[in-house]
């Protein structure tokens, strides 16, 4: 399976999401990367999933 090098969140995921989501000209997967510390690959794996946290 995929070992993430670097485990994040639950709550960072959500902002990744959002801010990508809200502002993605501003926030690109480089800027996400370089913010919560994580490989460009992370934030795409990130956004491409379609996790969602139970109520």
């Amino acid at each position: 399976g995929w070992e993430p090098e670097k485990k994040i969140a639950t709550s960072s995921m959500e902002k990744i999401r959002l801010l990508n989501a809200e502002f993605p000209e501003e926030w690109t997967m480089q800027r996400l990367s370089e913010q919560f510390k994580i490989s460009q690959e992370s934030v795409r794996r990130i956004l491409k999933s379609k996790f969602q946290p139970s109520k």
